[in-house]
């Protein structure tokens, strides 16, 4: 504000409004007079009044930044304003921010008088001119001649001759008021506004400290009373951990919340029963009697449910105030003491105001409901309120919930006390009437019942008798029996259903008294037992107090356990009977255990004889080895003369003589193979059906094919043959012989099919080792290969120039090379092991943005694009680093990543000092130039006299080349400018129509003297861009140009452009010799031209689609060619939508 105060001229257009009276033409030659004199007043006093009003507002500042005193800083703003104005009386009124109303804060110049008028006025601003305007418009208000409008003045006490009103606003928002009188007129001027305006900024900022410092003194104060509220839970906690009744918890927790959150009268109910309703058991502030009263008062929870509406909710609490009081006043008994509300305020807590919180356990249950009144800060409660008292309404639900627990495993215990009790009875006595009578006196010590009584089925007579009743004699019962399904203690015990009636429903069933005279509540319990009923058990009780459903669940567990016993009972007879029939059993059984014995004794030799086979075969896995040992131990076991074991080939078919005992040559290890396929001989067989077969004799079995060996000493006729089954492969066969005719028995075939398990096992795990043995050695090789080319990638990796640093999928560095450390001057092992978030320094400004990306690659690998990578420039001060980062990936694996770090300080100097040098030349090319075409123009001109054709030719050819080199001489200087920084932006909103026209009109007569047709294809309805005017002229100027250089005659170019995601889409599209598909990559490069004929033959410096590319570039927007040789090129950049708003405001200058 200081930078804009001028003393010595008025400006042209200003926010602010002048009130004067005169209206008539000699009154306005006055005020002109008037005017030209006070001009040669500010004139000659300008600098004085310049130089006071900034040493004002510096003291202003400085007292700003020193002290937090508000109304020390408003008075010495009016004090300022009043001195540099040389205004009479002074004040400063703020408005409050919750109300709107203004008040007086400070003043000088008025009288008490004049301030009590004033203060009048303020009440009712509105009704005032000069208020009221600056209150509508929110803009500074100047009545230079306040007598001619007097009923603009804002103090009629005094004669005031000028005033001015200057609003303050603080968060966009009017906040106050600067009044200035004078008795002077036409004392405050324009210049006087902008200086006050500079004191009402001023101002705005004194005023928004102080609200900051009083919120800041708040919000200590908050925390002060969270953390008293945070004691004093910590203590109601410490008490929920003590054996305490339940009603001192309560009762502390409501003297806790009267002490912390602030409310007078504090009362805590719990829920009970079914369906629940409210008890009162703990209050704070109430008085004993009242108390005791309203303890002896139960509502229904469903009752106070309805008047908790959501609309009423506060958090977890619901604030019901005075004015919704018809909701719960007829239905609520609730605690009222007589009171005064007639002065009640917005804002201010009623009498009649309700404030509920249930309290909520922590499964979600309401265990009771806690009510506050009489707020000691007297408002309505807030939402820190309401959280508040939560927190102690959870603690007091939670003691609640701790002490039904506690009561309800008192209960259970008692109960199973009890149980253990009856069923140590029920087990010790086998005397089904003694049993009897001890459960029916036990069950009204289990519940609060009057009496019970047992009915049993009669298995001869089918009815059900009653055997035991406690609370009268069978004689005196109503009811002695009952037959299976009659009434309703027949359908629940057909039912197997337990079911409890109170007195109303009793008598609606018409069930019959069991003791004489009694009606009341009545559960009725089946006794069932492996599925099968036996009995019932009906328990009753005088009070009309109903069964509940735990208390029905208790007694359907007791009559589980009578169950129990009376079919123990009736077992112990039937033992009893058949103890004697067991006696004539036992001799039978003892002749079959003999005979057993002497099975166990066979079955224990085979067990042990393949305890030996297993043991033999688990101690190799060599295959030879194995295979032979086996058939000694099978051989010995069923004393065969003879065993071999044939192999099956899986691939041939064919079967291999693999082992052998009783043969005369031994055979060669691995075996030899036999003229038998797997579907040929009793080997054949067997392998073909799955199956063992016991031959009583080989030769006359049509299976058996006969050996060609003539010359065999023995001749074997019996055979057994097992086939040696892995899973569902067959491996082979085992075969035994011997020359005894039907020697083998299923004895044999039993001990050697379990062989034959364990030899099939063992020959798989052979393979499996030999197999494991050949992968191992492969491996070996492998990891030998690897290690190999480890060290050869290691010495290339620290044989490279560049330095490279690996991370893994976790972002840990694990490899750093030496050109690494020497790049970034870090030592490896600082660096290895490090997290690469660790590293950010490594990546630049954009360390951040690259997490992200590594993040994404991490996380959707399958998302990455080959050749994507990350490459930035880094200058650690004495060097520039090229920093590129790309992801590790095996298929959809990411595995983690690679930065490679090159030390370009060289090329970057190079570049410099060529641009440099670029810059340098050009400068100097410039000043010859002009001299050459300004004399070369002068002599075309015949400046020193007519010149001859020839002449003119040779002028002309040096005019035209003074052109290219002046223009690329041009190209060169904004490329250096761009390329140094040196080009600023000047973004504004603009046409891209207007600009548009404005390049054709200038290049439209060269395509016209090439015979070009140039037009352009802009919507009307295009919005405004944000872009700078002069740079996108330059663009579309280079773009059009090149087109028409590279357009043959006849062609056509056209200006187009679109509207596509949020950006402006301009297009220059022409019908030229178009780019080679290989050029496209270099067409936008410095000094790029093709070396196409047609693009040689065209004069031209390769620069200006390098500029074009930079200049959208430094707009943060993007270009793209896309050509085809022989048909064209279409060129298209994008350029930024304006905001509404400025386009709005251009719209609205037009």
């Amino acid at each position: 504000m200081i930078n804009a105060l001028r003393i010595n001229e008025q400006p042209a257009s200003r926010k602010f409004h002048h009130l004067d009276g005169h209206t008539d033409q000699k009154g306005k030659e006055a005020e002109r007079t008037h005017g030209r004199a006070m001009s040669g007043r500010q004139s000659l006093e300008g600098p004085a009044i310049y130089k006071e009003a900034l040493r004002s507002l510096r003291r202003v500042g400085r007292e700003i930044s020193a002290t937090l005193d508000l109304e020390h800083i408003l008075h010495l703003i009016v004090k300022e304003a009043m001195r540099t104005s040389r205004a009479t009386r002074g004040a400063i009124v703020l408005r409050e921010a919750a109300s709107g109303e203004l008040g007086l804060q400070v003043y000088t110049g008025y009288s008490e008088a004049e301030r009590a008028h004033l203060d009048a006025i303020l009440r009712a601003p509105e009704a005032h001119p000069v208020l009221a305007q600056v209150l509508r418009t929110n803009q500074s208000l100047l009545v230079p001649d306040a007598v001619v409008v007097k009923e603009s003045q804002v103090n009629t006490k005094s004669p005031i001759c000028s005033a001015l009103v200057v609003p303050i606003f603080y968060s966009e928002a009017l906040t106050g008021l600067i009044l200035l009188e004078s008795n002077e007129k036409d004392i405050l001027d324009y210049d006087v506004i902008e200086f006050v305006e500079g004191l009402a900024s001023q101002a705005s900022i004194a005023i928004g400290n102080d609200q900051r410092y009083k919120e800041q003194l708040k919000r200590g104060e908050l925390l002060r009373s969270r953390a008293d509220q945070l004691a004093l839970v910590l203590q109601v906690s410490q008490a929920l951990r003590s054996d305490r009744p339940l009603e001192d918890i309560l009762e502390e927790i409501a003297y806790a919340i009267q002490e912390s959150v602030g409310f007078n009268l504090v009362l805590i109910s719990v829920l009970e029963g079914n369906p629940p309703h409210q008890r009162r058991v703990a209050a704070a502030g109430i008085p004993l009697t009242s108390f005791e009263n309203m303890r002896e008062t139960r509502q229904p929870w469903s009752v106070i449910q309805e008047v908790m509406d959501e609309k009423f909710r506060i958090s977890q609490s619901y604030y019901v105030p005075a004015d919704q009081r018809g909701s719960w006043q007829e239905q609520l008994d609730v605690y009222d003491e007589e009171s005064n509300a007639a002065t009640h305020k917005a804002g201010q807590w009623h009498p009649q105001d309700l404030l509920l919180t249930p309290l909520i356990g922590p499964g979600g249950d309401t265990q009771g409901l806690l009510s506050v009144d009489q707020p000691r800060n007297g408002r309505v409660p807030d939402r820190a309120t309401a959280e508040a008292l939560e927190v102690f309404a959870g603690q007091a639900a939670l003691a609640i919930e701790n002490v039904r627990l506690v009561e309800a495993l008192q209960h259970r215990a008692d109960t199973l006390a009890l149980f253990n009790e009856v069923n140590r009875s029920a087990t010790a006595k086998l005397d089904l009437n003694e049993v009897l009578s001890t459960v029916v006196e036990m069950v009204p010590r289990l519940l609060e019942c009057t009496y019970s009584s047992i009915f049993l089925l009669d298995t001869k007579d089918s009815k059900y008798i009653l055997r035991a009743v406690h609370g009268s004699s069978p004689e005196h019962s109503a009811l002695s029996t009952f037959d299976p399904g009659e009434g309703i203690l027949g359908q629940v015990v057909k039912s197997g259903m337990p079911l409890a009636l109170d007195s109303a429903e009793r008598e609606s069933h018409s069930i019959p008294s069991l003791v004489k005279g009694e009606t009341g509540p009545i559960a009725l319990i089946p006794l069932t037992t492996a599925g099968q009923a036996i009995g019932l058990l009906c328990v009753g009780r005088q009070e009309d107090h109903s069964f509940s459903p735990a208390e029905l669940a208790t007694l359907s567990a007791l009559a589980d356990q009578i169950a129990v016993a009376v079919e123990n009972a009736r077992l112990f007879d039937q033992v009893h009977r058949f103890s004697q029939e067991l006696e004539q059993r036992v001799e039978v059984r003892t002749q079959a255990l003999a005979e057993a014995m002497q099975n166990l004794t066979a079955e224990r030799d085979r067990v042990e004889t393949l305890y030996r086979i297993t043991a033999q075969l688990s101690a190799s896995l060599d295959l030879d080895r194995v295979l032979n040992r086996s058939l000694e131990l099978v051989v010995a076991a069923v004393e065969a003369e003879r065993a071999s074991i044939l192999m099956l080939n899986r691939q041939s078919g064919q079967l291999i003589y693999r082992a052998a005992l009783g043969e005369e040559s031994k055979l060669p290890l691995g075996g030899k193979p036999t003229r038998f396929s797997r579907d040929q001989g009793l080997a054949g067989w067997v392998i073909k059906h799955r199956q063992p077969t016991i031959v009583a004799d080989i030769q006359r079995d049509p299976r058996w094919v006969k050996s060609q060996n003539k010359n065999k000493k023995r001749k074997y006729r019996s055979a057994l043959v097992v086939p040696l089954l892995s899973g569902d492969q067959v491996l082979g066969t085992l075969l035994l012989f011997h020359t005894q005719i039907d020697y083998f028995n299923q004895d044999h075939l039993r001990l050697v099919k379990a062989a034959s398990a364990q030899i099939a096992n063992a020959i798989g795990n052979a393979e499996l080792y030999n197999l494991i043995r050949e992968q191992t050695e492969q491996l070996g090789r492998t990891l030998k290969d690897q290690r190999i080319e480890a060290v050869k990638s290691q010495s290339i990796l620290e044989g490279v120039a560049d330095g490279v640093m690996v991370a893994d999928a976790n972002s840990n560095i694990i490899l750093v090379n030496a050109a690494a450390e020497r790049i970034l001057e870090l030592p490896r092992k600082k660096v290895l092991g490090r997290m690469t978030n660790e590293m950010l320094g490594l990546y630049g400004s954009q360390a951040q943005d690259w997490m992200e990306t590594i993040t994404r690659w991490a996380r959707q690998p399958e998302a990455y694009t080959v050749g994507e990578y990350l490459a930035a420039q880094l200058d650690t001060g004495d060097r520039i680093v090229s920093v590129h980062l790309a992801p590790v990936l095996m298929g959809d694996e990411f595995l983690g990543t690679v930065s490679v770090f090159r030390d370009v300080t060289a090329n970057v100097e190079a570049e410099k000092a060529k641009s440099e040098f670029v810059s340098t030349v050009s400068h100097e090319l410039r000043t010859p130039m002009t001299s050459i075409k300004g004399y070369a123009d002068l002599l075309m001109m015949g400046a020193v006299g007519a010149l001859t054709e020839k002449q003119r030719d040779f002028l002309s050819i040096i005019r035209d080349n003074t052109d290219r080199l002046t223009a690329l001489v041009n190209e060169l200087l904004d490329i250096s400018l761009i390329e140094s920084g040196k080009v600023e932006l000047s973004p504004s909103v603009m046409s891209v129509e207007d600009v548009t026209d404005r390049v054709i009109t200038t290049i439209k007569t060269r395509a016209q003297d090439k015979d070009l047709i140039l037009r352009q294809d802009i919507p009307s309805d295009l919005p405004h861009v944000f872009a700078d005017a002069d740079r996108v002229t330059q663009i579309l100027t280079n773009l059009i140009a090149n087109a028409c250089q590279y357009t043959s005659p006849g062609g056509e170019i056209v200006v187009s452009a679109s509207v596509h995601d949020e950006k402006v889409y301009i297009t220059v599209h022409d019908t030229g010799i178009g780019i080679a598909p290989e050029n496209m990559d270099k067409i936008f490069s410095r000094f790029f031209r093709a070396d196409d004929p047609l693009v040689q033959e065209v004069p031209g410096t390769g620069l200006g689609l390098a500029i074009v590319k930079s200049l959208v570039e430094m707009h943060g927007e993007q270009i793209w060619v896309e050509s085809e040789p022989g048909v064209g090129s279409t060129f298209t950049f994008t350029v930024a939508i304006a905001k509404p708003e400025l386009a709005d405001k251009v719209s609205v200058e037009k």
